[in-house]
């Protein structure tokens, strides 16, 4: 809601839950004996909320708060439930904001790296420009790439989009991993492009070109083609791979249900119950620390 980079959270749940409804079938036939290993991760978890809250690095009470989910699942239905909910509890990290300080670094070293090549675009127009640090000088107007052309409102969905596109994607492993990591250099090459295509509306249509509504709409525009350029990857692999039609290899995966279904009948309980008491006392005692009032130095 604060940060239009990561904007695209709001949807990473609702696929991790579309993933999970997705193994329905195998997830209700997986549950199998309860782990006290569990508990240790869950443990683990309110720990890094704890201190994650006392000392406001928020990505402890985040990334804890995945781990917690994972404990729940060994703690509920052993290995064989943790192995099918692991990938979709995992997608929920595309949701989690990068640290500040990691942030800060790769939004500056990309406004350098998509400056250069902008320029590079630009050039091939025929248009002297000249590049100080991450200011394109035009002669008659200076455009300068801030945080917000660093790419990151790219990169981040993009990623997540790809990881998607890579798990719909039956092909091999290389090849679903080939598409996932491509998403990284694809975003700066078209970032890149789009700034020199900014560059050269100014040159000949004035600066206005370079604000308002055409520069929001460039910025969708490339993301679609972004999105675009990475099912055309998918298709390229289908051709090379001559295994059938695009929409044949581009489907859900298919998710193997055990012949034999765990019993809930008798089952040890004790794990769970601990595990839930452990989870209502750390919300309390979080409670209590962030209605604590700060000693203002």
């Amino acid at each position: 809601m604060t940060q239009e980079e990561y904007s695209h959270g709001f949807l990473i749940p609702a696929i991790s839950l579309w993933m999970l409804y997705d193994r329905r079938d195998a997830l209700a036939a997986s549950i199998g004996k309860p782990m006290w290993s569990g508990l240790i991760l869950i443990l683990m978890s309110a720990f890094m909320l704890l201190i994650g809250e006392l000392s406001a690095i928020f990505i402890l009470v985040q990334t804890g708060f995945i781990l917690s989910l994972l404990g729940i699942s060994l703690v509920f239905g052993g290995m064989a439930l943790l192995r099918l909910t692991t990938l979709p509890i995992l997608f929920l990290l595309f949701a989690i904001p990068m640290p500040y300080f990691l942030d800060s670094i790769m939004s500056w070293r990309l406004q350098l790296i998509s400056s250069e090549l902008g320029v590079f675009f630009i050039r091939v127009f025929g248009i002297p420009v000249f590049l100080e640090g991450n200011v394109i000088d035009l002669g008659s107007y200076k455009l300068q790439v801030v945080d917000a052309c660093s790419g990151l409102r790219y990169l981040y969905p993009l990623t997540s989009l790809g990881f998607l596109i890579a798990y719909l994607f039956k092909a091999p492993l290389w090849q679903r991993t080939i598409v996932f990591l491509s998403t990284i250099p694809i975003t700066i090459l078209m970032n890149s492009f789009r700034i020199g295509m900014v560059g050269v509306l100014v040159e000949y249509w004035g600066g206005g070109m370079a604000d308002g509504l055409l520069h929001y709409f460039e910025g969708w525009v490339i993301f679609m083609a972004c999105a675009a350029i990475l099912c055309g990857e998918v298709w390229l692999f289908t051709k090379i791979s001559a295994k059938g039609d695009f929409f044949d290899l581009f489907d859900l995966p298919e998710i193997a249900v055990p012949s034999k279904v765990q019993s809930l009948v008798g089952r040890n309980v004790l794990p769970l119950a601990i595990s839930a008491g452990l989870i209502a006392v750390t919300m309390v005692v979080t409670f209590n620390i962030t209605d604590r009032i700060e000693q203002t130095p």
